[in-house]
């Protein structure tokens, strides 16, 4: 019987060798194409954030709304509105801020250019929506002109509920919120795009 003992070790040999040329005993860092030549393993898509963030295309920016940008948001309202405005600049970013008050008149411009701002703008749109399926003031209005383009003014919103407009440019999403006396809705709505327009330019090269 030893030529069986020898047969069963050969045969228990070529199969070693048949797994390793298969990879089965390990992973590998590269491959062969059909025509024999090499090709590239891709590393792992990296991780998005729990709401759907992008970390390489989304990082956080300088920009932001200074006190000299403030200060010229507040003269741009003064004279569309014809009041006398005061202004607090808070203007460190990724999370700076504008506030201008009067008689009758509340205005707040707020800029957001931290991490995945553009992706947390979807977000907050998408779940405004989901609560206020039978809330008609509360749900989003396309404005068109405010934001980048995008299909329908999607990235450019009026919530009259809470008088305030939400618009994003790149990774720069901008809130204005408005109240003035004896105001309408659309009104207000006009006045919030005019000052989201001027807070976009002022703070391109952020």
């Amino acid at each position: 019987m030893r030529w069986v003992r020898i047969a069963g070790c050969f045969v228990g040999l070529l199969a070693c060798l048949v797994m390793v040329g298969c990879g089965g005993g390990g992973s590998s860092t590269t491959g062969t194409t059909a025509g024999g030549g090499r090709r590239a393993i891709h590393e792992p898509i990296q991780s998005r954030g729990i709401k759907g963030e992008d970390p390489s295309a989304e990082a956080a920016s300088g920009a932001h709304i200074s006190a000299k940008d403030c200060a010229a948001l507040a003269a741009l309202a003064e004279e569309r509105l014809g009041t006398k405005l005061t202004r607090k600049s808070t203007p460190a970013p990724p999370l700076s801020r504008c506030q201008m008050s009067g008689h009758g008149v509340a205005v707040n411009v707020y800029l957001d250019a931290g991490f995945a701002a553009h992706q947390r703008y979807d977000n907050r749109i998408e779940e405004t929506v989901q609560f206020n399926t039978e809330n008609p003031r509360g749900l989003p209005q396309p404005v068109p002109y405010v934001g980048e383009k995008a299909a329908y003014d999607a990235d450019a919103n009026w919530i009259p509920a809470i008088r305030s407009l939400l618009a994003v440019r790149g990774n720069r999403w901008l809130t204005v919120t408005i109240s003035v006396a004896g105001r309408s809705d659309a009104e207000l709505r006009d006045e919030a795009a005019v000052l989201a327009r001027a807070g976009f330019t002022a703070t391109a090269s952020g």
